[in-house]
């Protein structure tokens, strides 16, 4: 396992650059608060001896004194409480302005951190995102990434104004008296043997419980994302006892973990309380010798409560890095992940706008290593021609639509497109000129006019309402409260399966790319509807290399050419004609579906 101090310093490298010099400000301003805070004992041992003890004050404040219209004494008194409240007034107003600047830095690390993490996500291969949980990922986006903030507002700041308060403080004992000081800072060693003991353990348990609040996002993203099916099955007793299985967890790996550090701050309130006791007596014997005076006793009475601050501070601190380290360790696991499907070294854009030339050269594809979804699969595609490719369920009709916009990479054989391989093009190159519509349509919680130029965003207000009306969509555009404007709601709940598909539609016909992929474009959608769309399925079509993905039979019926899929593999290719006086498969398809629909194949 990686250390959690090169963790930490991997974090810090990504997210500090731009706020270095900040950082050093706000740490100059703390530094100078804690040296401010180190004024703070002495107003309260010249009270001691100059005030009650009659001992002659330094000469500055006597002079001073001598000139106010009170008593020696009144006069040292109320310069000394002056004191105390300038220093308290300086002290709080320096930590105010220094805690400031650097919270600001942690949030902008945060922020530069899930900028990055959410960049690299959406460009992980859908074999990443289909292993992964979505709320897995979630999670680590907006809540690992405050490992950063902590490291420095919970950890790095802390140890440094900290360890410069403990110098200070040592110097001043050690300059008072070498042998208090001595025994006073003894506790550290045992500190620093508990710290270390602590590392793996915190570690460990951090790592898990982080690991179990993301199991509970999972679960709560997957429930609410079904959330019709779990109402119109009545499952939700069934989901509120999975929810409450992974919650428990996550309360058990939090409660072992608050147990652990509980446990290490009553070890560390021991140690400090020990070395307080062992100072204390010192000091008091030394005072009832001779060799210190009662202000000097209160003196290290109060730098032994402040030297003990800044090692408990370090030893909390120690804590905080180990829960960072875990959450940072999550982050940077997935910032380590490596798309399936990226870019080779020597891949180019497409040189030209496509043809819309495809080819399959014996093309074996298998999800994970696993059973192939295609197997040893040729075709061609000529440009402005429409290929059909049908088959049963999990015949590899999907995975083959998936290839062509590399979603995937083949296994074995290679897909062309005017003679390039696919994987010799640039993706940005390939997917520029794909458009894709999907049997599910995607939409955005956006207006209508993002979801429709979400595949290029330069389109003119002509040339969407232009895709609109191609796509038979105007008519219910302009008759929403806002006409293209308006807010659709997440995944385009507010409109209808036929809406939402001709949505996508106009997405496609804004794209205008040379090749269009149907993926079962029709098949959620009740008759009527089907038989409404397939005129702006074929305006769409026109002119365009198509690969139209077809479980109903009824939507491929101006396609040149059939591809029938079986178990991953090319069973049969020809015309609709051809196929059904040839391959008892697709006969046996086109009679089925010919009973129940009145729509014309």
């Amino acid at each position: 396992m990686t250390s959690t101090a090169a963790v930490a310093a991997r974090l810090l490298r990504l997210t500090l650059p731009g706020d270095r010099v900040r950082l050093a400000v706000g740490l100059g301003i703390l530094l100078a608060a804690a040296g401010a805070a180190l004024l703070q004992p002495w107003p309260l041992k010249l009270v001691v001896d100059s005030v009650l003890g009659g001992r002659p004050a330094p000469v500055p404040l006597a002079t001073v004194a001598a000139w106010m219209p009170f008593s020696s004494g009144v006069s040292l008194l109320v310069i000394l409480c002056a004191g105390l409240l300038a220093l308290q007034a300086v002290v709080g107003l320096l930590t105010m302005l220094g805690t400031n600047v650097l919270v600001a830095i942690g949030l902008r690390m945060v922020f530069r951190l899930r900028s990055r993490l959410f960049d690299h996500v959406q460009r992980l291969s859908l074999a990443f995102h289909d292993a992964t949980p979505v709320g897995d990922s979630l999670y680590r986006v907006t809540w690992d990434t405050y490992a950063a903030q902590s490291l420095v507002n919970s950890a790095l700041v802390p140890a440094v104004t900290a360890a410069a308060t403990l110098v200070g403080i040592a110097a001043i004992m050690l300059a008072v008296d070498w042998m208090i000081a001595v025994a006073a800072l003894l506790v550290a060693v045992p500190l620093t043997v508990l710290i270390r003991r602590l590392d793996r353990p915190l570690t460990d348990h951090s790592m898990q419980a982080h690991a179990r609040e993301s199991d509970v996002s999972s679960r709560v993203q997957e429930t609410l994302s079904g959330i019709r099916a779990v109402q119109a099955f009545g499952r939700e007793a069934l989901e509120h006892a999975r929810f409450e299985q992974q919650a428990q967890a996550s309360l058990r790996a939090h409660v072992k973990l608050t147990a652990i550090q509980t446990g290490s701050h009553a070890l560390i309130g021991l140690l400090m309380a020990a070395g307080t006791a062992a100072v204390i007596a010192l000091a008091g014997r030394q005072a009832l010798a001779g060799h210190l005076t009662p202000g000097d006793v209160v003196l290290f009475v109060a730098y032994v409560t402040m030297l003990y601050k800044p090692l408990e501070t370090l030893a909390y601190t120690a804590v905080t890095v180990q829960a960072a380290g875990a959450g940072g360790r999550r982050v940077l696991a997935l910032l380590d992940a490596v798309p399936d499907v990226a870019d080779a070294p020597e891949a180019t854009p497409l040189p030209a706008p496509p043809h819309g030339h495809l080819r399959f050269e014996r093309v074996t594809f298998a999800y994970g290593g696993g059973t192939p979804a295609l197997r040893d699969v040729s075709l061609e595609l000529h440009p402005s021609e429409t290929l059909a490719v049908v088959g049963a369920s999990g015949a590899g009709k999907s995975t083959l639509a998936s290839l062509l916009v590399r979603f995937y990479d083949p296994t074995a054989g290679r897909i062309t497109l005017d003679g390039h391989d696919l994987r010799s093009i640039t993706l940005a190159s390939l997917r520029e000129n794909v458009a894709l519509v999907l049997q599910d349509p995607v939409l955005f919680g956006t207006s209508v006019r993002e979801n429709i130029v979400y595949g290029r965003p330069g389109a003119s207000e002509a040339e969407v309402i232009a895709a609109a009306r191609a796509a038979g969509a105007h008519e219910f555009i302009a008759a929403l409260s806002e006409g293209y404007d308006t807010r659709i709601g997440e995944r385009g709940v507010t409109l209808s399966g036929g809406q939402r598909q001709r949505l996508a539609i106009a997405r496609a016909f804004v794209k205008n790319a040379p090749v269009l992929i149907l993926d079962e474009p029709t098949s959620a959608l009740d008759a009527e509807s089907e038989v409404a769309l397939l005129s702006a399925l074929e305006r769409l079509m026109r002119g365009r290399a198509t690969v139209i993905i077809a479980h109903r039979l009824s939507t491929i019926r101006n396609a040149g050419r059939i591809a029938v899929l079986q178990d991953g593999a090319l069973v049969a290719l020809g015309t609709h004609e051809t196929l059904l006086g040839e391959n008892a498969l697709y006969a046996r398809l086109w009679r089925l579906q010919h009973r129940t629909t009145a729509t014309p194949v």
